[in-house]
């Protein structure tokens, strides 16, 4: 099979698993927001609207990687909101947090596509570390967690790493070499949290 062709494959099922994954999660935060990371919310959120800002510049739109992000864009919008209708207190951090996500979004379209690129590397490689360092200082309180979303994390970032060792372009495979690792690490926390619902 030529390589090109396997390349493609392996693009295509990232974005496949990129628009499943952050569902799980979404499920599971409406019976318990319970140790979910805010952090991991925020940044998985950011990472994807400047990944879809990204697809928007240029000549022309890029709708495969658009297709990839909004999908998981809504999912953690979705999973804030739950959040924050659980726990009131954290609204207004939520909307300080929304604002200043707006103003790095802005900024950063002002200076040049490479530099919304770099932002959306730089924020989409470290997502999973606060989710990954809260349940593994504390397995008891990980109920609202989702081990199925790291594990869809992980198997798309394996995708992009194919993808990006066989076709030469890492801008999107970069961040996936610490996601792939840390989702395999967050998903066996929490299941090892609670081994009798390891598969949710």
């Amino acid at each position: 099979m030529p390589t090109a062709l396997i390349a493609s494959i392996a693009g295509v099922l990232g974005i496949a698993l990129n628009c499943l994954l952050a569902w799980p999660q979404v499920a599971r935060a409406f019976r318990s927001v319970e140790g979910i990371a805010l952090g991991t919310i925020i940044a998985g959120f950011t990472g994807r609207v400047l990944w879809s800002v990204h697809a928007l510049q240029g000549s022309g739109v890029d709708v495969p990687l658009l297709v990839g992000q909004v999908p998981i864009a809504i999912g953690f919008a979705v999973i804030a909101f739950l959040v924050g209708r659980a726990r009131p207190e954290l609204r207004g951090r939520l909307l300080l947090t929304l604002l200043s996500i707006l103003a790095v979004v802005v900024g950063t379209s002002l200076l040049s596509p490479a530099a919304v690129a770099a932002a959306a590397v730089v924020v989409t490689a470290v997502i999973n570390l606060p989710q990954m360092v809260r349940v593994i200082r504390r397995p008891d309180s990980a109920a609202g967690v989702s081990a199925a979303m790291y594990w869809l994390t992980a198997a798309a970032s394996a995708s992009w790493i194919v993808y990006g060792a066989l076709s030469g372009d890492w801008t999107i495979p970069l961040p996936h070499l610490l996601l792939l690792p840390t989702g395999v690490i967050t998903a066996l926390a929490v299941q090892r949290s609670r081994p009798e619902s390891a598969a949710q």
